[in-house]
C-alpha cells in the first residue's frame, strides 16, 4: 500500500508546524552529504530516539544530533498519536521511533531511493505541509515502471506492505501553493516521515 490515507486540517497543520519549530529550535537543521560526497538538496533535522544520518561513513541511525551532540527531542504527541491512528487505519503498526523533518524549498529535489535503513519494516507515515510537490513513485527496483502524484499540504502518506520498499523521491516543489491559512513563513515544503527503526 502507498496512498494517501488522510488529510488534516488546516488548524491540526499549524499544530504540527508549531512543534516542528520548536523541535529545531533544540536540533537545528542541517545538510546532509551523500557516502559520495554530494549534497542532499534539502535541510532536515529528527525527532525521536533516532535520527537518520548521512555522509562519508554511510546511511545510518544515531541518538545524537550531529551538530549539538545532544539526543534528539522527543516525538510531539500530535505526531505520534496521528501516525499511529493512520496505520491502524488500514490495518497496520507502528511503534514510532525516529519522525524526520525535511525542508524544501522550491528548487529542492530528492532523487530515487528505498527506505531500507531501518531493521523494521514497519510503515513509513509521511505527512506534508506547505507548498505541493511532486512525488515519484516506482517500483522494488530503480529501473522500474514509475508514476506521480501530487502532494498537498495537510496529506499523510502511508507507505508499507508491499510497497514498503518501492524507490520513491521528490521530483519538484510547486512554489506559492500552500493554504493561505497556514502559518509557514517562506514558500517551500516540510516532509515529516516517522519511522520504527527496530522491531
Amino acid at each position: 500500500m502507498i496512498e494517501v490515507v488522510r488529510k488534516l486540517d488546516v488548524v491540526t497543520q499549524n499544530q504540527i508546524l508549531s512543534e516542528c519549530r520548536e523541535i529545531v529550535t533544540k536540533a537545528p537543521l542541517f545538510q546532509k552529504t551523500m557516502p559520495t560526497g554530494a549534497k542532499f538538496k534539502y535541510l532536515c533535522t529528527s525527532a525521536g530516539d533516532y535520527g537518520w544520518l548521512s555522509d562519508r561513513k554511510g546511511y545510518r541511525y544515531e541518538k545524537l544530533h550531529p551538530t549539538t551532540q545532544s539526543h534528539f527531542p522527543p516525538i510531539p504527541d500530535i505526531i505520534r498519536r496521528i501516525s499511529i491512528e493512520v496505520a491502524e487505519q488500514v490495518g497496520m503498526t507502528i511503534e514510532p521511533q525516529s519522525t524526520l523533518i525535511n525542508w524544501y524549498d522550491e528548487d529542492s529535489t530528492l532523487g530515487l531511493h528505498q527506505d531500507k535503513t531501518e531493521e523494521s519494516l514497519a510503515p513509513v507515515i509521511s505527512f506534508s505541509l506547505g507548498d505541493d510537490c511532486i512525488f515519484i513513485i516506482g517500483g522494488l527496483k530503480r529501473n522500474g515502471k514509475k508514476r506521480t502524484i501530487t502532494l498537498k499540504s495537510g496529506d499523510i502518506l502511508i507507505m508499507g506492505a508491499e510497497h514498503r520498499l518501492v524507490f520513491h523521491g521528490v521530483k519538484k516543489i510547486i512554489p506559492n501553493t500552500a493554504p493561505s491559512s497556514l502559518d509557514i513563513k517562506q514558500t517551500g515544503r516540510i516532509n515529516i516521515t516517522v519511522r520504527q527503526v527496530y522491531d
